[in-house]
């Protein structure tokens, strides 16, 4: 599927949504265009999924131009460079996109209900987008993305194994399963930049990524 068909699509689907289905406490806003996916090459060997482009800060929202900035250089993309390495694939080899691909008001963290009643359509395109890639692995970034796609109650650190007791991993790590999900493919929660900078992920993060280059040999 060509970037650009999904640029067309996801901005049907954000015009079709403010007009059918939006919402005033954290309304989409249509003075942005939708940001394109991520990719360098068609040889892909890693899928990256993030949540919308609405970062807290108005005036750099009009400077994204690819989804996580990743044609830029910042802490973003060192992380995904970081990812990359660890997992012995080369940044030419991702494609990178966003579940939902346009601007909010606002950064819906406090109003997830609205990612949620919005899901259905941008998922659809979603799951076309990557079915291009139907063997290559996939991580998604941070926690309203595992809870999009599985429920409310997810949480990052469960697949990562956290012992409530001792503050570390036990070890067991898990991925999330396709029938699981409502991606129906397996795919590896992995917390956003910056909060793989903190605590327990800090300390665990090593341990995580040689656990996906295992289960992806």
């Amino acid at each position: 599927m060509k970037i650009s068909e999904i640029f067309i699509q996801s901005l049907k689907i954000r015009d079709y949504l403010k007009k059918q289905n939006d919402f005033s406490e954290n309304p989409i806003d249509s003075s942005l265009l939708p940001v394109p996916s991520f990719r360098i090459t068609n040889k892909i060997k890693l899928i990256i999924l993030g949540q919308d482009p609405t970062v807290k800060k108005e005036n750099s929202r009009q400077k994204i131009e690819y989804t996580l900035n990743l044609d830029r250089s910042g802490a973003l993309k060192n992380y995904i460079s970081k990812i990359c390495e660890q997992l012995g694939i080369d940044f030419e080899n991702i494609y990178v996109t966003n579940v939902i691909k346009y601007f909010y008001t606002e950064p819906p963290k406090r109003t997830f209900h609205v990612l949620q009643s919005h899901l259905p359509k941008n998922l659809e395109l979603l799951i076309n987008e990557i079915s291009y890639y139907p063997h290559i692995p996939i991580i998604t970034l941070g926690l309203p993305v595992l809870q999009l796609l599985t429920d409310e109650e997810a949480q990052v650190n469960y697949y990562w194994a956290y012992n409530n007791k001792t503050r570390q991993t036990s070890g067991n790590f898990k991925f999330c399963h396709a029938e699981d999900n409502k991606l129906k493919r397996d795919f590896f929660p992995l917390p956003h930049q910056p909060s793989v900078n903190k605590g327990f992920y800090k300390n665990t993060v090593g341990e995580y990524l040689k656990f996906i280059l295992k289960k992806i040999k």
